[in-house]
């Protein structure tokens, strides 16, 4: 898919989302989760095939948070990451954090990248430290960072890695809230090995070079959003995200010869919140 059809088809799927809020009274998921106290939904979209694939397919998942009354204490889903905030402070979030990371299966429809070993999905388990930075005056205007650290439990590629992101959401309207947030990913050589090494035996099956990626900043990553609420209840969202790579990963054979570095996400999302 071309840079030019990626946004188009972003823009497009934002457009849709402001032709149906108008009718009415009026975020590797784009809706925001952190303004209210528990909210259901689900999201879906276009992602790449595999980390590094210029290749895209549609995906869903979904999301909540649930809150304990009158408490900071929360637990919250986004697609495949879990974090249960433990401590009861106004802005300050600690917690346990468990992720699905999928795999790389002998379906991707490239057919060179196709012939390598597979690579099943495994657990991730760790910790996240974060900040909710909230405008008294109008909760709707906020900032938050938050700073995750998972590590392989489930024995794939038996590492670790960590995120850092932040993001700020302000109303342009009483019935629109927009985000711009980004954020950046670290991995360590048994991670940066399995999803973008090519070991001997993969060379000799592809034909692609021998290649050794080193623990190392691998992708970045800058994504806008905007939620239109329905009603107090029912929101409707669409979110966009480039996820370039970078160092080893971007240089891979995989990316670099079989893929692009330049990685989008991009969807629509819908949510019940009370």
């Amino acid at each position: 898919m071309s840079f030019i059809n990626k946004v188009v088809l972003a823009v497009f799927l934002v457009v849709c989302s402001l032709m149906l809020v108008s009718s009415s009274q009026a975020q590797q998921t784009p809706f925001d989760i952190e303004n209210v106290p528990n909210v259901v939904g689900v999201g879906i979209g276009m992602v790449p095939d595999y980390q590094g694939s210029d290749d895209y397919m549609v995906g869903g998942a979904p999301f909540f948070r649930l809150t304990l009354p009158k408490t900071e204490y929360y637990l919250r889903l986004l697609a495949t990451d879990l974090q249960a905030n433990i401590i009861n402070h106004p802005w300050l979030r600690i917690g346990p954090a468990i992720n699905y990371r999928f795999g790389r299966n002998d379906d991707v429809e490239d057919d060179v990248v196709q012939e390598m070993k597979e690579i099943d999905g495994t657990i991730e388990a760790g910790a996240f430290i974060g900040v909710e930075l909230v405008d008294k005056d109008n909760p709707r205007q906020r900032f938050l960072a938050n700073v995750e650290f998972l590590s392989d439990v489930g024995g794939e590629y038996n590492g670790y890695n960590f995120s850092v992101s932040a993001s700020y959401w302000f109303m342009v309207h009483k019935a629109v809230d927009m985000m711009i947030g980004g954020g950046i990913n670290y991995a360590s050589d048994n991670y940066m090995k399995t999803y973008f090494g090519v070991d001997s035996e993969d060379s000799a099956r592809t034909g692609l070079d021998e290649y050794k990626a080193e623990a190392a900043f691998y992708t970045a990553r800058v994504n806008t959003a905007v939620v239109l609420h329905l009603s107090e209840s029912w929101h409707l969202a669409a979110g966009l995200q480039w996820r370039p790579l970078l160092g080893d990963a971007a240089d891979s054979p995989i990316v670099e010869d079989r893929g692009d570095k330049n990685q989008w996400l991009y969807g629509l999302g819908a949510a019940y919140s009370w």
